[in-house]
């Protein structure tokens, strides 16, 4: 006797359609730490209004509650916040991929271990130029 496998949800919810989106973008911050040319960011300024960690944590319970499969975070640079791999963390554990956009530069050795490690979340590392001299005076 042959079984068939499970439906997997994402096809499950395609079926009788969506309840909620597949992926929300979450500009989590405005700061950075470059003053790149073409970019409306504040270089290195957060915004007194930005949410908290538990506000940040309540969209992403929110998120996890309509079945949202992941957010991309971008900003800004949102490495620059103090809590954004423990925003990261409680997203995964929370049944919320992450995907996010960086300029690159905080990524350690070990943050990029700690990335190839994870099964949910992937990164977007930003590139302003296809020589360094380009990219460079982009970057600022």
């Amino acid at each position: 006797m042959t079984s068939i496998a499970p439906v997997p949800r994402l096809v499950e919810q395609f079926e009788r359609g969506l309840d909620a989106p597949i992926c929300l973008t979450w500009e989590l911050t405005y700061a950075c730490n470059l003053a790149c040319v073409h970019c409306l960011s504040s270089s290195g300024k957060r915004d007194p209004r930005e949410l908290s960690t538990a506000q940040c944590k309540a969209v992403i319970d929110e998120l996890e509650r309509m079945g949202v499969f992941y957010v991309n975070i971008g900003g800004g640079e949102p490495t620059i916040r103090p809590d954004f791999w423990e925003l990261v963390d409680y997203a995964t554990e929370h049944h919320v991929g992450v995907k996010f956009s960086t300029n690159g530069v905080r990524i350690t050795p070990e943050v990029a271990d700690r990335l190839a490690a994870s099964d949910y979340v992937d990164v977007q590392i930003s590139l302003d130029g296809a020589t360094a001299e380009v990219n460079d005076a982009v970057r600022g």
